[in-house]
């Protein structure tokens, strides 16, 4: 595994800016015809920017002091870190959902990452629980937590259990802080709700704007960080590059009945997070018109997503943010990155990219099959050699989380998308040894 220092990332939020080809003047124009105006101004997106980072600034502030009054060496970190769409510039529509992880740690706490097994045995990709290695010092460094439940026992073996870490501390210490910053919010003009969808802890943000703000912020345990040499071959600068890659626990339990999960495991799981090597993944796109294109293609398909879901199409229901957003970070792969990408290919512009887009979710309707990209994907150690999850073996498919019958009604609705883009995409020019490669290569779940 990487080491050492390495660049940071930028934590900002980013601005949609599509990028079109030679020969696409009209075609924005077109498609936004066609499907829906998911433009906004730039005007509106800095506001609620500003709206979003203030109201953090405000609630994490007090998040920390409260966890330093309660909570024995459970420390909060203020400095968020943006991700998901508004960070990666693919917002469409209104700028009216933002993502934010909250680091923290435990500090005296040490802890070992043990592998999750489902009920056949088979270790399940991604997914993990945290051993207290420390046992005896619980009661002394971490009391209250300590006498909440957050430490138990699993057949001789001390697990951190994060039903009891979100819901006793991370959710209490929420409502706390909102209730005693609400006064100060109102103020300043926010009004601020708390929901709670494990293992975010989602607010809803009025303001002077038009429309309610949602953020999902993710408390993330810190877990490791590792420094990793981008080839040049995948900058496509003179040069490589050393990026440090943050790596945090996502607490996930079982709520809901999954036979593939032994009952004992069910309230002990972590998930770990690739958010910040999907970060740079769209970094990388910056100043490189090609995956511009890309990052262009999604956003439009998000537009085509949600003007097929007012119609009831069974593909678009099926189709979140994330899948789409896995589809393009394979385009970004296969397409763009030299040493992967067929020789001397380029891509010609947004048409080529929805052409290539719609083709590989027309095989992953007829497979029913969407591996997660940052598990079990071969390629994935070109880009960040020697990473974590370039060593991570075992593929896990996003559609098994999903209802199978609507995974399998999605396939036959796939046609809209294609008549919805009619002329504003190719087949034509597409190289079918990319096609292949993701089908046989990308979507066969055994490496």
């Amino acid at each position: 595994m990487a080491g050492g220092e390495g660049r940071h990332l930028s934590n900002a939020w980013r601005f949609p800016v599509d990028s079109f080809g030679a020969g696409e003047r009209s075609l924005k124009s077109q498609i936004q015809t066609q499907t829906m105006q998911y433009d906004f101004s730039e005007s509106v997106w800095n506001q609620a920017c500003t709206v979003v980072d203030d109201v953090l600034g405000i609630i994490l502030s007090e998040l920390r002091n409260q966890a330093d009054r309660l909570f024995e060496n459970l420390k909060i970190d203020v400095k968020f870190i943006r991700q998901a769409s508004a960070r990666q510039g693919l917002k469409i529509e209104n700028p009216d959902e933002f993502d934010a992880i909250v680091p923290f740690a435990i500090k005296g706490l040490d802890i070992q990452e043990v592998r999750l097994q489902d009920s056949n045995g088979q270790i399940i990709p991604g997914q993990m629980r945290l051993r207290v290695l420390n046992q005896s010092d619980l009661n002394q460094k971490f009391p209250r937590m300590h006498r909440l439940g957050v430490f138990q026992m699993d057949q001789g073996t001390c697990f951190i259990n994060t039903r009891v870490l979100q819901e006793q501390v991370f959710k209490s210490l929420m409502d706390k802080t909102l209730s005693i910053i609400r006064d100060d919010l109102m103020r300043r003009g926010y009004n601020v709700t708390r929901s709670s969808r494990p293992p975010t802890m989602n607010i809803s943000i009025s303001s002077n704007l038009p429309f309610d703000i949602d953020v999902d912020l993710v408390p993330g345990l810190e877990l490791k960080q590792e420094a990793v040499i981008i080839p040049d071959t995948v900058t496509t600068h003179p040069g490589s590059i050393r990026i440090a890659f943050p790596r945090f626990g996502l607490m996930k339990w079982v709520s809901r009945e999954n036979p593939r999960i032994r009952e004992q495991d069910k309230d002990f799981i972590w998930r770990n997070c690739s958010s910040s090597y999907e970060r740079y993944l769209f970094d990388m796109c910056l100043g490189n018109r090609e995956r511009l294109y890309i990052i262009t293609a999604c956003r439009v398909m998000k537009a085509v997503v949600k003007t097929l879901r007012k119609k009831q199409n069974h593909a678009a229901n099926l189709l979140t943010s994330y899948h789409l957003k896995t589809v393009a970070m394979y385009c970004i792969m296969l397409l763009t990155v030299p040493s992967i990408a067929p020789p001397g290919f380029h891509l010609g512009g947004v048409r080529e990219a929805l052409g290539y887009f719609l083709r590989f979710l027309k095989v992953i309707f007829q497979k029913e099959t969407l591996p997660e990209f940052f598990l079990g994907n071969e390629y994935l150690g070109k880009i960040f050699p020697d990473s974590y999850f370039a060593n991570v073996h075992r593929k896990y498919n996003l559609f098994d989380k999903e209802n199978p019958r609507q995974v399998e009604a999605a396939k036959h609705c796939f046609g809209a998308m294609e008549s919805l883009l009619d002329g504003c995409y190719t087949y034509g020019s597409l190289n079918e040894a990319v096609i292949s490669c993701f089908e046989n290569r990308m979507l066969r779940m055994t490496m």
